[in-house]
């Protein structure tokens, strides 16, 4: 497997040793040392549109994982798409499907992708080489997390996939995410906490019904879109970037350098993946298949 855009490493914390990661490949120098400190895999400092052909066949990768810039597909980043510089490197390697056609691969991104210019790009190339495709809108709440993250996930193959069906899951209070004790650091200042009363999204931890909103790479250091905060007897306070990994599904094996900043770190994993959604859209390659127990989500779309 070749996990391309490979950030702090949500693909391979999904597949475990169920695939053998032969490349991990991201532009960000502090998501590879992340990716490093938790996994032996080979990796690269490069841009995506830099590797080549030649190199994609060197790796000889039956599954190509891509999480591609997804801001062109976004009303932050002005759904630009195809014509957007970010998302060439993409258009590049949809191109070069042509030359290397692994015989899987799949993508992540957010739901805006789905319909764009750019997917249609990439289902014409997938048709024309005969790729059979199933695809997604998926969000953790569905595998009983209490996040919601929908992003849109696509997986291809040249050989038969799985037929997926509705997973069976037990939802999770929130309070079981938390931290034991969280840092002093997490309290937010109460004159932030007052000018954006309103626009805050608090939470409840002792509410079983809780679900935190989506967090993004701007919760560092913007209040308000970026993510949820939490609600206790001495104020609200930030989650903490372990919090956020364990409500994206990350096991408690996967940890953060402890000489990484918060700041750092709120911004790498506000980038990441919904783990359980990756492991149950790879399980639909039959090779990968035992990833989950008890079924898999159904697509929205197959041809």
């Amino acid at each position: 497997m070749a996990e391309l855009y490979c950030g702090i490493g949500g693909c391979a914390a999904a597949v475990g040793s169920a695939a053998t990661v032969v490349a991990a490949v991201d532009i960000n120098r502090k998501a590879l040392e992340v990716y490093r400190w938790n996994f032996p895999h080979p990796t690269a400092i490069a841009t995506i549109e830099s590797l080549g052909a030649a190199t994609l066949k060197e790796w000889r990768a039956d599954l190509w994982w891509m999480s591609p810039p997804c801001q062109p597909f976004t009303q932050r980043g002005r759904r630009r798409d195809a014509t957007d510089s970010r998302t060439q490197s993409f258009l590049d390697l949809v191109a070069q499907l042509k030359e290397v056609m692994p015989t899987y691969l799949g993508i992540e991104n957010v739901p805006g992708f789905r319909g764009s210019i750019t997917h249609s790009l990439l289902r014409d190339t997938l048709e024309d080489l005969d790729y059979q495709v199933l695809e997604w809108d998926l969000c953790p709440t569905a595998f009983g997390i209490p996040n919601r993250r929908e992003r849109f996930y696509l997986v291809a193959g040249r050989t038969p996939l799985g037929n997926p069906s509705p997973p069976v899951v037990k939802p999770r209070s929130l309070h079981t995410f938390l931290d034991a004790e969280p840092a002093p650091d997490l309290w937010i200042d109460p004159e932030l906490a007052q000018q954006y009363r309103h626009a805050l999204n608090l939470v409840d931890p002792s509410d079983p019904k809780a679900t935190t909103a989506c967090f993004t790479s701007a919760y560092s250091h913007s209040p308000v879109r970026s993510g949820s905060y939490l609600q206790t007897p001495t104020g609200p306070r930030r989650f903490s970037p372990a919090e956020i990994l364990r409500l994206l599904g990350f096991s408690s094996s996967y940890t953060l350098p402890p000489n990484l900043p918060k700041e750092t770190a709120w911004r790498l994993v506000g980038n990441s993946l919904s783990v359980p959604a990756v492991r149950y859209v790879l399980s639909a390659i039959p090779d990968l298949s035992r990833l989950v127990k008890g079924g898999r989500p159904t697509p929205r779309a197959s041809s």
